[in-house]
């Protein structure tokens, strides 16, 4: 017999049908069937009594069997399916006591599966209700079957024992699955308690690990933003000394050079005041976006290194072709300039500094070269994490290359270093055109 019991679970396979455990169950049908046919076969006492009869309705119950043990999901909890497939076996089984004896039947412990499976299978009032039921066939079958042949006294207690033992088993088997199916929702609840507990504390540390990351990003961008503020602020005082020098050291070509850098580097440091804005929106605050324009790169090479602090005839320019005007973000690209120009600068241990942008059809590449004391080939991917800083003249904060590797990537550009032959450091930096 199968088990179960009003919502006690069920193990199914991929199908949806019963597991292969429980088709064993079922098959115990099939087993109790032929456990009569054998006897009966053999003309054993007393099956032999109504031979006719007991043949059809041993045949009905093997074609039953087989069927239920190739359909388990018939038994399945939950529809009116399993209330038929026990009633079906109580009026088999008593077909069966009748036939084989009455009173005298050994086949009365049938009756005890039958109600063994209804007490799992069924919720506890319907295997009670089903127990009396059964209990009352029976106790109609002791008495009217062979009346002749069993005393009455014996046919009595047959009738009233076995039926109030079968209610017995009802309550008992009943009881035991609403407990099984209890403990499991207790188990189930516990599980559940167990699993919400665990995502709660891996949302929470989810939850701090974001926030630390937020911390972190928006410090890093504001770093990242002062750092680059302080070279054209330097340029700016210097250019603004020289402007206001009352001796007029400068001649009028000068002056107005000058009078443009000092405009060029204020409009630089105004998008740069407008990026702050979008730092506490930004996923990549270190290097908030601008608007692509449209740029000479001799002029954009010449403000950036001159925001850099770094004139002729120390800076020497080249551009490729001389005239070349590109569409680009400038004002990222001038950041990572100013960065690259004013590191070559504090390196180079004052040589020549060469800054030269080359432009084909679908990018743009700038190299910033210098004569210092270069970087040995195993350092050349480490100076380009945040906060380290190498070299016998740094003097900075380790944040400058971090920076323009930052800008660069978003840029969906890459940053290059190598070691320049005859000593030195060589930044290379692509960026595709808009």
């Amino acid at each position: 017999m199968s088990h179960g019991g009003g919502s006690t679970p069920h193990v199914l396979d991929e199908d949806g049908n019963l597991a292969p455990v429980e088709r064993v169950i079922v098959s115990i049908r099939l087993a109790i069937v032929l456990s009569v046919i054998v006897p009966f076969v053999a003309g054993v006492d007393p099956t032999r009594n109504h031979p006719i009869p007991t043949a059809v309705l041993l045949s009905a119950a093997l074609g039953y069997a087989l069927v239920l043990m190739f359909r388990p999901h018939w038994e399945r909890p939950g529809s009116a399916a399993p209330l038929v497939v026990t009633s079906v076996d109580g009026a088999l089984t008593l077909g069966l006591i009748a036939l084989t004896g009455g009173a005298t039947s050994p086949a009365v412990a049938i009756l005890f599966l039958a109600v063994t499976a209804a007490a799992t299978r069924l919720n506890l009032w319907l295997a009670i209700g089903l127990a009396t039921v059964l209990g009352t066939g029976y106790l109609v079958v002791a008495l009217l079957i062979d009346a002749d042949e069993v005393p009455l006294e014996q046919r009595l207690v047959a009738g009233v024992w076995w039926p109030l033992y079968l209610l017995f088993m009802a309550v008992f088997g009943g009881s035991l699955a609403l407990y099984a199916e209890r403990a499991h929702a207790a188990r189930a609840a516990a599980n559940a308690e167990a699993l919400a507990e665990h995502f709660a504390a891996e949302e929470e540390r989810d939850l701090r690990a974001r926030l630390l990351e937020a911390y972190s990003a928006q410090h890093d961008g504001l770093r990242a933003i002062l750092h680059d503020f302080r070279t054209p602020v330097s340029s700016l005082r210097a250019l603004s000394a020289q402007l206001g020098d009352p001796r007029g050291r400068l001649d009028q070509e000068q002056r107005a050079t000058a009078q443009r850098l000092v405009a060029e580097h204020a409009e630089h440091l105004s998008t740069m005041l407008d990026a702050l804005s979008d730092v506490t929106a930004s996923k990549s605050p270190t290097q908030p976006a601008g608007q692509p324009r449209t740029v000479g790169l001799h002029e954009l090479l010449l403000a950036s290194s001159d925001a850099a602090g770094l004139h002729p005839p120390r800076l020497r320019l080249n551009v490729t072709p001389p005239d070349a005007v590109v569409r680009i973000d400038t004002q990222r690209i001038r950041r990572v300039l100013t960065n690259l120009i004013d590191n070559a600068a504090r390196h180079g241990e004052g040589e020549p500094v060469e800054v030269s942008a080359t432009v084909d059809p679908t990018e743009v590449r700038f190299d910033v070269l210098d004569r210092g004391p270069g970087l040995a080939p195993e350092q050349l991917e480490a100076v380009k994490r945040k906060d380290v800083s190498l070299g016998e003249a740094s003097g900075g904060t380790g944040l400058g290359l971090w920076i323009v590797e930052q800008i660069v990537q978003a840029m969906r550009g890459g940053l290059d270093l190598a070691v320049r032959p005859g000593g030195g450091l060589a930044a290379t930096v692509r960026v595709p055109l808009h």
